[in-house]
């Protein structure tokens, strides 16, 4: 054979070789294909769980990284659910879209839990809406009514996914009740301490359910039980359920003490203490690592002997004395409380639907509502309370601040307002709305009403004490002031005029203005001093002033209003409340508003 001959067998069959490697090549491509794509989506498939932001404000970025712009910003304690991550940040859904946050500033659940056996539970609040995945951003596809029963299919972090006839989707953990299973409770056993003031205490573990009462700083508290955010107690004789957030859980007795100061005061039979909660224990000393001598429950009145530490001694009925939280007191003057002198005063009520209560506090229950005009003989004084007799012989205690008190000989003893010299020496009291777990209205950008309050309540301050008024904060920083200390500060500073601060929210975002409101007559040319200064200088509508039944003026007998400056759910409005213009402009108003009113 030539050398070309065999030359041109050479080639041919390399040729071939080649082809057979083509083919085995595209048959293995093909079987690849055909085997379960699994572990490759698994490193592609978005994470699933949910973030809880950590700090105050966090912004939400374009990107996964510092140097993408804001999309928009979240707050302290609200929850997002995670579509993706990638090294260091998370991609959450939020109302302006999807956008990343850093993982060193959020606490992060990936729990989701499997399919468990169908549960059975009801809805707990009219017009839920059931959505079509586990977040508030999926679609509404049907909504469900108080007492509405469903099925609990699964669970994904704090979302139900449940079963309403035809109809699944998924719904919040805090609108289901009536099953343990579906709310996913825990057992617990074990002794805790509430961290903060006013806390309520419902009948279920949701924000809907209806309040028992309320516990407060340094309450002792058996947890029984636990759901996502919530923690089972016993309230009384009852069942009851707090929020977690303001729960700790002691150790040891070391852990649980409060700071001791040696400053002691005796009150010489001055004072008397009204119990304000429920199974109050009584110590051998001013701390929650005292020895229990004897326990006292919700209503029952002490003489109080002495204070230490914000502590107040009394003396039990079988002659034993003891230290008692003086956060849980309701003070009260002794001298004059209970005495008989229903032959020296009358009231006369001056407003229609004053409450006349049970007991003499504003959380008391209200046994009757009078109306304008109506009189009656005092039986006895308790602080600014009196106590009257009804038609039927009982007994009920009506607000000093909301009726006008004649003695025998007719004379009028109601105390007159202060309405000359100007803002000078004047005793104002601001009070800067919401503020610590209480943030208000959030604003379609995410603007906190507590912190807008805050700056405009602090520029109203300078302004007034340049002009030589004595002027009082309800609170001076990002702290939670419940309403009745708000009034309580009104009252014991005698305060010649009250201003509560607040901005305003609603469905429809096209609605914007200013609104002021009061509750009482006394209180009506205060509101329109200040509204019409108000009208004046602000760029914002006009929504007149209007009877608002607002606690803060409600339960107020100085002259007080609360203040609406503009709705944070317009966006535009937002944007205009925030800057430091308005703010000034806002508090120049107020200022001159006031100087009007105590200028004759």
């Amino acid at each position: 054979m030539s050398r070309k001959i065999r030359y041109y067998y050479g080639c041919l069959y390399f040729l071939q070789e080649v082809t057979k490697i083509k083919k085995v090549i595209a048959s293995m491509l093909i079987v690849l294909l055909m085997l379960p794509m699994q572990p490759f989506m698994d490193q592609a498939q978005a994470e699933t769980g949910k973030v809880t932001i950590s700090v105050s404000t966090l912004n939400v970025r374009t990107g996964p990284g510092l140097s993408f712009p804001v999309l928009t910003t979240v707050h302290r304690g609200e929850e997002y659910k995670i579509v993706d991550t990638q090294k260091d940040w998370y991609k959450v859904e939020t109302n302006s879209g999807d956008g990343w946050v850093a993982d060193w500033l959020v606490t992060v659940d990936k729990s989701v839990s499997a399919d468990p056996s169908p549960k059975g539970g009801k809805v707990n609040t009219d017009g839920l809406r059931v959505r079509s995945g586990p977040s508030t951003s999926d679609d509404v596809v049907t909504v469900l009514q108080n007492g509405d029963t469903v099925t609990v299919m699964k669970e994904d972090g704090d979302w139900l996914n449940i079963e309403s006839g035809t109809i699944r989707g998924w719904v919040h953990r805090d609108y289901i009740t009536g099953s343990e299973a579906a709310q996913g409770k825990k057992k617990v056993n074990q002794k805790g301490i509430v961290t903060d003031d006013a806390l309520n205490v419902r009948t279920s573990p949701s924000l809907q359910s209806t309040v028992l009462g309320v516990l407060n700083k340094g309450d002792e508290i058996e947890v029984t039980g636990s759901v996502s955010g919530w923690y089972e107690i016993r309230f009384g004789d009852e069942v009851a359920w707090i929020s977690d957030s303001y729960v700790e859980f002691s150790t040891g007795s070391d852990e649980v003490e409060t700071s001791q100061s040696e400053e002691e005061s005796s009150f010489d039979g001055e004072l008397v203490g009204i119990i304000s909660v429920h199974g109050l224990n009584v110590r051998d000393e001013t701390s929650l690592n005292g020895r229990i001598v004897g326990k006292v429950s919700k209503g029952e009145k002490f003489t109080l002997l002495k204070e230490k530490n914000n502590w107040y001694q009394i003396k039990l009925p079988n002659g034993d004395k003891g230290w008692v939280a003086g956060w849980y007191v309701q003070k009260t003057v002794t001298a004059a409380a209970h005495e008989s002198n229903s032959s020296n005063e009358n009231i006369t009520i001056l407003y229609n639907g004053t409450n006349i209560r049970s007991e003499a506090n504003t959380q008391a229950s209200v046994v009757k509502r009078a109306s304008s005009g109506e009189s009656y003989g005092v039986k006895s004084k308790d602080g600014d309370w009196y106590e009257v007799e009804l038609a039927d012989g009982s007994a009920g205690f009506v607000a000093g601040w909301v009726v006008s008190v004649r003695s025998a000989l007719g004379e009028n003893t109601t105390p007159d307002r202060k309405r000359s010299g100007g803002l000078e020496d004047k005793v104002i009291v601001i009070d800067p709305g919401h503020g610590g777990r209480d943030s208000g209205t959030t604003g379609a950008s995410g603007t906190l009403e507590k912190l807008l309050t805050m700056k405009t309540g602090e520029l109203l301050a300078e302004k007034l004490k340049s002009a030589g008024a004595k002027v009082k904060l309800t609170r001076k920083t990002d702290e939670y002031v419940s309403l009745p200390s708000r009034v309580s500060l009104s009252h014991y500073n005698q305060a010649d005029a009250f201003i509560s601060i607040h901005f305003d929210s609603i469905m429809d975002s096209s609605i914007a203005g200013h609104t002021t409101y009061y509750y009482q007559d006394q209180q009506k040319e205060l509101a329109e001093e200040i509204h019409g200064s108000l009208s004046d200088r602000l760029p914002t509508s006009d929504r007149g002033v209007r009877i608002g039944d607002y606690h803060v003026i409600r339960e107020n007998n100085r002259p007080a209003v609360l203040l609406e400056l503009g709705f944070l759910s317009n966006p535009s409005e937002e944007a205009n409340v925030n800057t430091q213009y308005f703010q000034d402009l806002a508090a120049t108003a107020i200022y001159h508003g006031l100087s009007d009113y105590f200028t004759e």
